[in-house]
C-alpha cells in the first residue's frame, strides 16, 4: 500500500509540475490573435469580395445579448466555465473513459473554451493530436485572456445551423431579434440548438427542438439561474419562428460557397496552418450569371413542395465554375445536391457512348432497328429495356434520329454492339472507378453528381480537352505570398474529330425534322444561339446537359428520398433551366467549325440519305 500511495504522489506531482510548465508556456507565448487575420475571403471573377468567413465575427458584446442566452449556453455546454483555467480535467476523465475503445477518437467534455479555440484555430478531427492542440491553446486562451472576452468571442463563433455562425446572426435568422430581446424560452432554444443543429433546429424538427431545449432549462435549474416555474413556463410556450429566414442568410452564394471550402479542403489549405495566415481565394465565381441562375430556379421552384434541384454552369474552356445551386433553399437544406448527391444520369451518358461509337467507324447515318428486344446475355442472363412510353419505329433508325428522341434500343445496341467494356473504360478516363459492365450502362445507371459529372461535358465542349472542374484559381495569405495557383491540364483526353461530330448531332434534339414515331427531346425548349443538349431520365430522376463553345450547363431535379416524379411539370424543370439560361447567357451565335478531315454532309433527317436541303452533319473523310 504505501508503495501504492509513494506512486500516486509522485504521479500527482509531475502532473502538477507538467501543469505549471504548460501555463509558464502558454503565459511566456504571445497571446492567440483574435484580431480576425484569420478570416476566409473569396472573389469573385471581377476581384470583388462575395464573401468573408464568421469565424472571427466579435460583433456584438455580452451587454448587448440576452442574459437567459448566456446563462443558458454555460448551464448546458461548461457549467464550471467560471471555475476551470481552460479545460476540465473531471470531463476529460469522463470522456476517455467513454471513448477509450473508439479507435482513438475522444468525444465530449470539450469546454466553452476548447470549442472556442477549436472554432478559431482547428479543425473539427476527433483525433487525440487534435485534442492535444485544442487543449493547448485553451490554456493560452485562458492564461491571456478573461472570461468574459472568451465568452464573447465563442457566442459570436459558434455555428447555429443552417449556414448560420455567432448569435447575432442566429438570433435574426430563428426569430427576426435583436439578441438583447431573446426571451427565456427563444435564448434556451438557441442554447441547445449548438449541440447539434441538423438534430435540433426547428425548422427540421420541432419536437426535438423542444426536447433539447428542456435539457437546457432542466441545466438552468440545477444551475439555480432559473426557477422551476419560468424553465415550465418557458417549456409549455410555442417557438414563434422567423416565417421568412432565408432571407436573412448573409451569404448570397452559399451553395456555392460551400463548394469553395470543399475545394479548399481537397487542396490541403483548410487547415490552421494555412487559415491563421489569412486565405484571400481568387474564384471563377460569375455573380451575373449566378444571380441569373438563383432567379431562374426560384421561378422554377416555387411551390413545388419537395422537389430538389441542382445546376451548375461552367465555362467549356478552362471547366471554371461559373454559378452553382445546390438545392433550392439553403435555409431548409444545406446538403449540396451538386457536388454531394449520387443520382444515376440516364440518357445523359449516351454522348459519351456515340463518341466511342464514332471512334469505332460509326456515322452519323448508321442505323440499328428500333424495335421491342430482349437481349440474350453472355452469362445467359436476359436484358429487356424499352423506349419511353413503349415507342418503337420497328424499321432502322440513324444515329442522329436515335440521339434526337432518345432512342433507348438504339442505345443499347450500339453498347453491346461496341462490348460492354469499351463505355466503363472511357468512363474510367474520367475517374469514375469500380464501374461494372453491363447492358444498362448504356442507359445511364452510372451514379454521379452534375459537379463530377460536367468534366465529361466540358471535354465533349472544348473538342476533347480536358481540364478539371474547379472553383478555385488562385489563394494568397495576408502576405500576399501565392499558396496555390490553378494550373490547366488542356489535356487532350478525347478525339477532335468524334467530340466535333458528337457536339453537332447533339443539336438533334431541337429539330422538328426528326418528329416521328417519338417526339425529339428538346423541341419544345429551343435556344436562340445554337447548342447541344441531351436529356437524361429515371423514374427518380430528370436531368439536361448542353454546350456551346463558351458555356456548359448541367440541371438535375428530382426527390432527396428517391420517390418516384409523377408530374411532367417536374421533370420538365431541368430543360426549362437549360433554355433560360442558354438564352441569358449567349445572344450572339457561336458554334463550332468543322476541321480539314471533316465532311459537311446534309442528310434526310429520317431516311439518312443524301438530301440537299437537308440537316448538315459532320462525317469523318474517308
Amino acid at each position: 500500500m504505501k508503495k501504492i500511495i509513494k506512486w500516486l504522489r509522485r504521479v500527482i506531482i509531475a502532473g502538477f509540475l507538467f501543469m505549471i510548465g504548460v501555463y509558464t508556456i502558454s503565459y511566456v507565448i504571445e497571446a492567440p490573435d483574435l484580431s480576425g487575420d484569420h478570416i476566409i475571403k473569396m472573389y469573385d471573377q471581377k476581384q470583388q469580395l462575395f464573401y468573408q468567413s464568421q469565424q472571427q465575427s466579435n460583433d456584438i458584446a455580452l451587454k448587448d445579448v440576452s442574459p437567459y442566452f448566456l446563462k443558458g449556453i454555460v448551464a448546458i455546454e461548461d457549467h464550471r466555465f467560471y471555475e476551470h483555467r481552460g479545460f476540465d480535467p473531471i470531463g476529460i476523465i469522463r470522456a476517455i473513459k467513454a471513448n477509450i475503445s473508439e479507435n482513438g477518437n475522444v468525444e465530449g467534455a470539450s469546454t466553452i473554451t476548447q470549442q472556442y479555440a477549436r472554432l478559431m484555430f482547428l479543425n473539427n478531427e476527433k483525433t487525440w493530436s487534435r485534442k492535444i492542440q485544442e487543449a493547448f491553446l485553451a490554456v493560452r486562451l485562458e492564461t491571456h485572456y478573461d472570461k468574459n472576452t472568451i465568452l464573447q468571442g465563442y457566442i459570436n463563433t459558434v455555428y447555429f445551423g443552417h449556414g448560420i455562425y455567432g448569435i447575432k446572426n442566429a438570433s435574426l435568422y430563428y426569430f427576426h431579434k435583436k439578441p438583447a430581446d431573446l426571451d427565456l424560452n427563444e435564448a434556451s432554444m438557441l442554447a441547445g440548438v449548438i449541440n447539434g443543429p441538423e438534430y435540433y433546429s426547428p425548422f427540421k424538427d420541432e419536437k426535438a427542438a423542444k426536447e433539447r431545449q428542456k435539457v437546457v432549462l432542466d441545466a438552468m435549474v440545477s444551475e439555480k439561474q432559473i426557477t422551476q416555474k419560468e424553465a415550465d413556463l418557458a417549456y409549455q410556450t410555442p417557438f414563434q419562428l422567423n416565417e421568412n429566414p432565408s432571407t436573412t442568410i448573409q451569404c448570397a452564394y452559399p451553395y456555392y460557397r460551400d463548394t469553395v471550402i470543399s475545394e479548399l479542403k481537397d487542396l490541403g489549405f483548410y487547415k490552421e496552418e494555412y487559415v491563421s495566415q489569412g486565405l484571400n481565394v481568387q474564384t471563377t465565381l460569375d455573380t451575373d450569371i449566378q444571380d441569373q441562375l438563383n432567379e431562374t430556379v426560384a421561378k422554377e421552384m416555387k411551390d413545388r413542395d419537395e422537389l430538389e434541384v441542382s445546376s451548375i454552369i461552367l465555362d467549356s474552356q478552362s471547366s471554371g465554375v461559373l454559378a452553382l445551386i445546390g438545392g433550392k433553399d439553403y435555409a431548409s437544406s444545406q446538403f449540396n445536391r451538386a457536388t454531394q448527391a449520387s443520382r444515376q444520369v440516364g440518357s445523359s451518358i449516351k454522348p459519351l457512348l456515340y463518341y466511342i461509337a464514332l471512334e469505332n467507324g460509326f456515322t452519323p447515318t448508321t442505323k440499328f432497328k428500333s424495335e421491342a428486344t430482349t437481349f440474350q446475355l453472355a452469362n445467359g442472363e436476359t436484358y429487356t429495356p424499352t423506349n419511353f412510353n413503349q415507342k418503337y419505329a420497328n424499321q432502322d433508325i440513324t444515329m442522329a434520329q436515335a440521339i434526337a428522341v432518345s432512342d433507348n434500343i438504339y442505345a443499347v445496341k450500339t453498347h453491346l454492339f461496341l462490348g460492354e467494356q469499351a463505355l466503363v473504360n472511357t468512363l474510367s478516363q474520367f475517374g469514375y472507378q469500380h464501374i461494372s459492365p453491363h447492358p444498362s450502362l448504356a442507359l445511364g445507371t452510372l451514379n454521379t453528381n452534375v459537379y463530377d459529372f460536367s468534366a465529361i461535358y466540358t471535354t465533349l465542349a472544348h473538342a476533347g480537352i480536358y481540364n478539371q472542374t474547379h472553383t478555385i484559381t488562385k489563394i494568397t495569405n495576408n502576405d500576399g505570398d501565392v499558396l496555390y495557383e490553378y494550373q490547366p491540364q488542356n489535356k487532350q483526353l478525347l478525339n477532335q474529330d468524334s467530340c466535333l461530330m458528337i457536339s453537332q448531332l447533339l443539336t438533334s434534339p431541337f429539330e422538328k425534322a426528326f418528329q416521328s414515331y417519338a417526339t425529339p427531346t428538346m423541341i419544345n425548349y429551343p435556344t436562340e444561339a445554337t447548342f447541344a443538349a441531351k436529356t437524361g431520365s429515371t423514374p427518380y430522376d430528370s436531368l439536361c446537359a448542353g454546350y456551346n463553345p463558351k458555356y456548359t450547363i448541367l440541371s438535375w431535379c428530382g426527390y432527396d428520398d428517391n420517390r418516384e416524379m409523377n408530374m411532367t411539370s417536374d421533370t420538365r424543370i431541368p430543360k426549362v433551366i437549360f433554355q433560360t439560361m442558354a438564352n441569358a447567357l449567349q445572344k450572339e451565335n457561336l458554334w463550332y467549325e468543322p476541321t480539314s478531315s471533316l465532311q459537311q454532309i446534309p442528310i434526310n433527317p429520317i431516311s439518312g440519305e443524301y438530301q440537299e436541303n437537308g440537316l448538315v452533319y459532320w462525317f469523318k473523310s474517308s
